[in-house]
């Protein structure tokens, strides 16, 4: 197939374009501006630089269009009003960039962020979101207003609920990435308590879960996207620490969290597994690549 996506040059985006690359799809890539210089190396047919709120201009025969770009995704900006509210506008632009270029499926990229803190097993058409940040709020929104307009488009719309994707990546920021820098030079990583469940999804599987959704003809709606192999964050801790540097004390407890806003990842993963996929790279595997 002819796929296009933006938030080609992110950790997801670089990942997902490489699996498509491999099986066999052409992949246009739409690349900011200001990311030029890291789309280099990009694993993409095509390159297109230009600026998300331009994505109308877009134009030519595609049959799916990835929509990975998002402002905002990390630090204080995932509190920010109008730095989330921009993405929205973003959304609409996408789709109707994938109007005009022809395509029959838009595949957004959700978050577990849109159910707030759930202290339960959440299932994409049963549990009721209910964000605590705005960018959770703003992924509901966009997965809501998405849906009308790309019903009012006639194009299919596809909604992966993304919950921890991990792997190799430069100066990574999430939690492994911390533990993982802070064991190797022989610190205390200071951690919570982590005894919320959690779940990991290495970069590969969640490349191929993504391509699955592309290719079989019958997605449509929310998909969590996760291995569905939850265990408490601590283990997974514990787990890292052995590989890493085995004995090292872990800190945990040092830093104190407000249980009404940390997360609490226990998705249902059955209607990504109905599709056939299974993950193939266990947590024990991954964390040797970090």
């Amino acid at each position: 197939m002819d796929i296009i996506l933006t938030g080609a040059t992110g950790f997801l985006g670089t990942a997902l374009c490489r699996e498509l690359k491999e099986n066999g799809h052409t992949v246009t890539a739409i690349i900011r501006p200001e990311s030029s210089e890291k789309a280099e190396f990009l694993e993409a047919d095509n390159r297109v630089v230009l600026p998300l709120n331009n994505l109308e201009q877009l134009s030519g025969n595609y049959q799916v269009f990835f929509h990975l770009a998002w402002n905002g995704s990390g630090g204080e900006g995932r509190n920010d009003y109008h730095t989330q509210l921009e993405n929205l506008i973003y959304m609409e632009k996408a789709l109707e960039a994938a109007k005009n270029c022809g395509c029959h499926k838009f595949i957004g990229a959700g978050s577990q962020a849109e159910y707030g803190v759930i202290h339960e097993r959440t299932t994409e058409y049963k549990t009721v979101p209910a964000p605590s940040m705005m960018y959770g709020a703003a992924k509901l929104s966009c997965l809501h207003m998405g849906r009308v307009l790309a019903e009012q488009l006639g194009i299919s719309f596809v909604w992966p609920r993304i919950y921890s994707v991990y792997g190799p990546r430069k100066n990574d920021p999430t939690l492994l990435g911390y533990v993982a820098r802070t064991l190797r030079a022989g610190k205390v990583p200071e951690l919570s308590s982590c005894e919320n469940m959690w779940d990991f999804m290495y970069i590969t599987d969640f490349a191929r879960a993504m391509r699955m959704l592309a290719e079989k003809p019958e997605t449509e709606g929310i998909y969590h996207i996760a291995s569905g192999k939850t265990g408490k964050l601590k283990h997974f801790v514990e787990q890292l620490r052995d590989a890493v540097r085995p004995g090292i004390e872990l800190g945990f407890g040092m830093k104190q969290t407000d249980p009404n806003r940390t997360f609490w990842l226990e998705p249902d993963v059955s209607r990504l597994e109905a599709l056939g996929f299974q993950c193939m790279t266990s947590f024990d595997n991954g964390i040797w690549n970090l």
